[in-house]
């Protein structure tokens, strides 16, 4: 796990001699363990410049660090993330080239050998997480590929002369000079619509996101942008007629790679399904040694350090539960909004627990995130599949429109009618149900962004069956863009690699291929049954629990210790399109607190404290 970032260029055009140093700065807070910058000329005038910051997990030693350089083909990569199958992958080449000795036991080497053994056709082998920049020498290429469904980021802008830059942040490729400080129209509007930036665009103009699931090789020769190929989809995977009596060996076969590092392995542990079954498979295969963690948030009924503690117990695991203080929390939280790499409206709580959990040695942990997008786990997965039919399902809420604007919660009335409109559309109604600010909010508040575009473009494809249309849609909208964004940029800024086994390709393949009777709730079973099943008898009780999580005191924070930082961050949301009015939105919330609307107010918080701190501009 660390940071990468690559520039190639005109060295008459670019000072490297300026902008590497400033880029491994940036990058720092990833990999604090070594950093490293190789470079040579591949043409006149065009030079390459590799850069990594390490965060020592596999081969701790300095035959595992980066750049790398094959010493049979010459070819130099730098690599971002975890090839959990990497073991199998150097078995099958050592039978292909019995010759060629190993120098290390990382997974890195095993990309390079990958490469020179089956080019890009590596790609559909690999079982992890990534992103990477390879250097062909032979061919004078730049191979350059992110995961399939985008766990790890890489980011990517032109520059002068046909140059490229490509990097693990968009904060670093700012703070290196290498794009530009204007805010995206696309950009915007998208988090305004969702509370994220949503890719490929970002909160920069000319930066975009590397798409996941795909590969590209530029030629240093005649540069141009990349042109994405794509390798994996999950909607290749609906089909596939899994088989769930195999779903145990293959999520313990998951959990067992994704426990292998030469630093310890903690996990998240909440009284959720989804960490509780990563929680019995991983005492399978670590017993006695694995480490949980919990945050408790308070006392109330939402509270689940005390259900997680009782899940601990019953497994045998050393178990953390860190009451978070006030004053302690009141500051970490504003270290997590400074720590983004894009403005969100989310993933401070992840920034809390890695913090928490790097504090107390775990270099590594496993996360139970992507479990409810491939199973179904949320509401509206049931939901929106029966509001899909106008007469079923719409018609009958026009009654409860109606009585919303009645109780004059037109916002609510206004989200309703959205969703309603979009149908039959999964995907657009998908997007409306996730949509943060309405169109008429930001009409009156944010006016300058009214014509941003960004709006929802239906896929030609659609999935027909409801809840796999919701799947891909929330695979490729929330998950990436909001929760494995956050995720990334939450546990780096603590140098901590988040591991998610839920989300290793072979078991998605797997699960992508499974029919929802196997995997949707039946009247009143558990859900997410699939999973549930995996639960020991005594612990079935989670099962049956509503879901929740660990949530921040949103409104208590706005109105109480944070009211002046986001007054701050609303006025200076002041120059670049918005009229907001800082002291009224919290009058408002004070007379009627509710927790949606300071999470829509937190928002504004991220993003204002961002446009500050970078100094984004129109």
């Amino acid at each position: 796990m660390c940071g990468i970032a690559s520039v190639f260029g005109d060295p008459s055009l670019i000072r490297f001699d300026w902008i590497a140093p400033r880029l491994l700065t940036g990058l720092r807070h990833r990999g604090p363990d070594h950093q490293q910058v190789w470079q040579t000329e591949v043409a006149p005038g065009r030079a390459l410049c590799l850069l990594h910051t390490r965060l020592a997990i596999l081969d701790l030693s300095p035959a595992g660090r980066q750049p790398m350089t094959d010493p049979e083909t010459g070819n130099v990569i730098v690599f971002n993330g975890e090839i959990y199958n990497f073991a199998e992958l150097r078995s099958e080449l050592r039978k292909l080239d019995p010759s060629y000795q190993f120098r290390s036991t990382s997974d890195t080497e095993v990309l390079l050998r990958g490469y020179a053994a089956w080019g890009t056709e590596m790609l559909k082998r690999l079982d992890g997480m990534f992103a990477f920049v390879l250097y062909d020498r032979r061919r004078g290429t730049l191979l350059v590929a992110r995961d399939h469904v985008g766990i790890k980021p890489l980011y990517f802008v032109e520059m002068r002369g046909g140059g490229l830059a490509f990097a693990s942040e968009v904060r670093a490729l700012m703070d290196a000079g290498l794009c530009s400080r204007q805010i995206d129209p696309a950009g915007m509007a998208s988090f305004l619509r969702t509370g994220a930036v949503e890719e490929p665009a970002t909160i920069c103009r000319g930066v975009f996101a590397f798409p996941p699931g795909s590969w590209s090789e530029i030629s240093l020769t005649a540069p141009r942008l990349p042109v994405p190929v794509r390798y994996w989809r999950a909607e290749d995977f609906l089909t596939a007629r899994s088989d769930g009596n195999d779903h145990r060996a293959l999520l313990e076969a998951t959990v067992r790679e994704q426990l292998v590092a030469d630093v310890p392995v903690g996990l998240f542990l909440s009284a959720g399904v989804d960490s509780t079954v990563l929680a019995v498979m991983a005492t399978k295969f670590a017993p006695g040694s694995l480490q949980a963690f919990t945050i408790r948030s308070g006392e109330g009924a939402d509270d689940e350090a005390d259900l997680a503690a009782a899940t601990a117990r019953r497994l045998g695991i050393r178990h953390v539960i860190e009451p978070l203080a006030a004053a302690r929390a009141e500051a970490w939280v504003l270290d997590g909004v400074a720590a983004m790499d894009q403005p969100s409206s989310d993933g401070i709580n992840s920034y809390l627990i890695s913090r928490v959990s790097r504090g107390k040695g775990m270099t590594a942990v496993l996360a139970g995130t992507g479990a409810d997008e491939l199973h179904g786990g949320y509401p509206h997965f049931g939901n929106l599949a029966k509001w899909r039919n106008p007469i079923m399902g719409l018609v009958a809420d026009a009654a409860l429109i109606r009585g919303l604007r009645l109780t004059k919660r037109t916002t609510a009335a206004e989200r309703l009618e959205l969703i309603r409109a979009a149908a039959p559309s999964i995907g657009a109604m998908l997007a409306e149900k996730r949509r943060y600010f309405t169109p008429s909010w930001i009409a009156q508040y944010a006016p300058h962004w009214t014509d941003a575009g960004g709006e929802f473009v239906p896929a030609v494809d659609e999935p027909a069956e409801a809840k796999d249309a919701i799947m891909i849609g929330e695979l490729a909208g929330y998950l990436r863009n909001m929760l494995l964004r956050d995720s990334d940029w939450a546990t780096m800024a603590n140098a901590q690699e988040l591991r998610v086994p839920y989300l290793g390709r072979r078991y998605m393949e797997f699960v992508l291929g499974l029919p929802w009777s196997e995997k949707a709730r039946k009247g009143r079973g558990p859900n997410k049954p699939l999973l549930s099943r995996e639960i020991p008898e005594d612990l079935r009780e989670i099962t049956r629990r509503p879901k929740t999580g660990f949530e921040l005191d949103y409104p208590g924070m706005l109105l109480g210790p944070h009211a002046e930082f986001f007054r701050g961050a609303i006025r200076s949301l002041g120059a670049t399109g918005f009229a907001l009015d800082g002291d009224r939105l919290l009058k408002a919330l004070g007379t009627a607190p509710s927790h949606k609307e300071a999470r829509r107010l937190w928002s504004l918080l991220c993003l204002g404290a961002y446009v500050q701190k970078h100094s984004l501009f129109l």
